[in-house]
């Protein structure tokens, strides 16, 4: 549900490249972080700040907001 809710059922014919990129970034941190939100894609911002994580979280929101 989330995956579709962010990033679309299917990527943009002109920008299929940066949708892969962008949702191959998100699944990582997923995994990584064991987030298993079913409707946030990245579940909730890390509530201390963990350099690594707090900015990767930081930069996968801001792009998200573009699609």
């Amino acid at each position: 549900m989330w995956f579709v809710t962010v990033l679309g059922p299917v990527p943009p014919a002109h920008k299929t490249q940066e949708w892969m990129d962008h949702a191959t970034q998100v699944l990582a941190y997923r995994v990584t972080y064991g987030i298993t939100d079913q409707a946030v894609a990245l579940g909730a911002a890390p509530e201390e700040y963990v350099p690594r994580r707090t900015e990767w979280h930081r930069e996968l929101a801001k792009d998200l907001r573009r699609w």
